[in-house]
């Protein structure tokens, strides 16, 4: 079995990013397979109640968020290959400008067009993820003639990006190429129209083959093999402390933690353990798992005194 367990469901579009990561520094995994939808009973005992997929596993370590993810592959031998030049920060920051902006975009389009086709919950739950508060139906498909034309906008903009050499930040592929071949991966199968979208920009075309040759070497594992793991290790990756100069918050508090912005994302719960400016960790408990450190990405979240 592998040090990495990945907790996804292979439909996933982030979870698709992780394992694109993954392939690309050819490193081998353990796969558990986790519901789509909540309620998710062998992974909440991991993360304390963290709903979103993908989460990896290193042992009692809990990794959060495909941007916290990313960045703790590339602090192992990973790095050469999925942030080449010590380009990590540059890399992230464009990968956060895809997950945030662009895929934005493409989920409206996608969700918009699937109103119809979808299972009801699924809508619902996506929905209080990824849109406003006071998202409607009606109101998506009267924004999709505008979201389509900000995707062509951002996709124009990454093919220019592309043109005329082999990856966005250097000349093989990153970190920041698996972005656009995810993004490109979910218009392409989620959009009935996606494939053509996708023709008029060939340089993203050709970052998609590239990085979906080749394999996954993965292992399967059950959630109860994942969670036995957890409970016969001890956290090992526990980040220092190096908070801003106006930081309260004092290790060992009792904190809270979640995505940024109106979502119906739980809180998660726990004892501060490490904050710096790029990761927070929290240390929870659990009788399936002991104690275990669940590592959030520290910008897109909120912090803050437990309740």
């Amino acid at each position: 079995m592998s040090d990495w367990i990945l907790h996804h469901y292979w439909p996933s579009p982030f979870a698709h990013k992780i394992r694109l990561a993954l392939r690309l520094a050819d490193i081998a995994w353990s796969s558990v397979e986790i519901p789509r939808v909540p309620p998710k009973p062998d992974l909440m005992p991991l993360t304390g109640g963290y709903r979103r997929t993908p989460v990896l596993q290193q042992g009692a370590d809990i990794f959060c968020d495909t941007q916290n993810i990313a960045r703790a592959l590339g602090e192992t031998d990973a790095q050469p290959v999925l942030f080449p030049d010590s380009q990590i920060e540059a890399i992230l920051s464009y990968t956060a400008w895809l997950d945030s902006v662009v895929f934005d975009a493409a989920v409206r389009v996608v969700l918009t067009h699937a109103l119809d086709t979808a299972p009801t919950e699924f809508i619902a739950d996506r929905g209080s993820l990824y849109f406003e508060p006071t998202w409607t139906p009606e109101s998506l498909r009267a924004e999709l003639p505008a979201v389509i034309r900000q995707l062509y906008a951002h996709c124009t903009a990454i093919n220019e990006q592309l043109t005329h050499r082999a990856g966005v930040f250097s000349e093989k592929p990153s970190y920041a190429d698996v972005g656009v071949a995810f993004l490109a991966w979910f218009i392409r199968g989620r959009w009935e129209q996606g494939a053509d979208f996708l023709d008029q920009f060939p340089a993203i075309c050709e970052t998609e083959a590239a990085l979906h040759s080749g394999t996954d070497r993965y292992t399967e594992l059950t959630a109860e093999g994942a969670l036995e793991c957890a409970l016969n290790a001890n956290p090992q990756q526990v980040v220092g402390w190096s908070p801003s100069c106006f930081e309260s918050l004092s290790i060992g508090d009792s904190v809270r933690v979640k995505p940024k912005g109106q979502t119906a994302d739980p809180w998660v719960e726990g004892q501060l353990l490490g904050l710096t400016a790029s990761r927070v960790t929290i240390g929870c408990e659990n009788a399936r798992v002991g104690q275990i450190a669940v590592h959030f990405p520290m910008a897109g979240y909120q912090l803050l005194k437990a309740l």
